[in-house]
């Protein structure tokens, strides 16, 4: 036992070992500290903008394009941001291990309550439309990213699958003509059949989602109008009485 300590002692004095400053302790501990919250505080961004994502679609339009809710989920999952947020959520994991007592708690409550913050905080970055702010900065800032991104836009511009968007440019009888959000024009007619959800207002300047068939390069049949923002309201009663006192007059 003597000879140990002996020799602890000579190592100290040979390699000039001294205990760590207090200040350089209380450094690294705060460091830690602030990673773990920024790490949260990015994966609460990232779990905003995957809300952001999925929530501005219309998700009834899927038996429209011949899928099921999963298939049509799997087809507009934003990949990249869920693989971003695991690698946050991992590096989380990592930083709390790291802490001063982080090895004394189960692995599964680190997990939880990494989860919980993240969730939590996305939540309030949900409700306060941070996500959809970073969303767009990224579609202006990143062209690859806005090129493999679902977003509303895309939904709705496929023509011939029967989807078309744009703004009302005239009205004229049961036609409108329309620019659609690549700026092309289109001439797109209505029908007695055709559904017109209560809130949209067939006028000049107004933007709207249209579901129908496309019949030619620039001529589109609806049978189905909604308002750009939101799914409409439900009651195709009421919305095809609408149409026909469109027509009449």
């Amino acid at each position: 036992m003597k000879n140990l300590i002996q020799d602890t002692l000579n190592k100290i004095k040979q390699e000039h070992i001294a205990p760590e400053p207090r200040w350089k302790f209380l450094s690294r501990k705060i460091g830690i500290w602030i990673g773990i919250i920024a790490v949260v505080a990015l994966g609460a961004l990232v779990i905003s903008v995957v809300y952001f994502l999925l929530a501005q679609l219309d998700w009834d339009v899927y038996p429209l394009m011949h899928q099921n809710i999963f298939t049509y989920g799997l087809s507009v999952m934003p990949y990249f941001w869920l693989a971003f947020l695991a690698v946050l959520a991992l590096l989380a994991f990592l930083a709390v291990r790291k802490t001063e007592n982080g090895y004394r708690f189960n692995w599964l409550l680190i997990v939880f309550s990494i989860a919980i913050g993240i969730l939590a905080i996305g939540f309030f970055i949900s409700r306060v439309g941070w996500g959809g702010r970073f969303n767009g900065m990224m579609m202006h800032q990143m062209p690859y990213y806005a090129q493999n991104v679902a977003t509303k836009e895309k939904q709705w511009m496929q023509p011939e699958a029967g989807f078309l968007a744009g703004t009302i440019h005239t009205v004229s009888g049961s036609t409108l003509e329309i620019d659609d959000l690549n700026n092309s024009t289109w001439n797109v007619q209505l029908t007695k059949q055709t559904l017109i959800r209560p809130s949209v207002t067939l006028a000049q300047g107004q933007m709207i989602k249209i579901i129908g068939t496309r019949k030619d390069a620039q001529n589109f049949v609806a049978s189905e109008i909604r308002p750009w923002v939101g799914q409409g309201m439900m009651g195709s009663g009421q919305g095809r009485g609408m149409m026909n006192n469109f027509i009449r007059n």
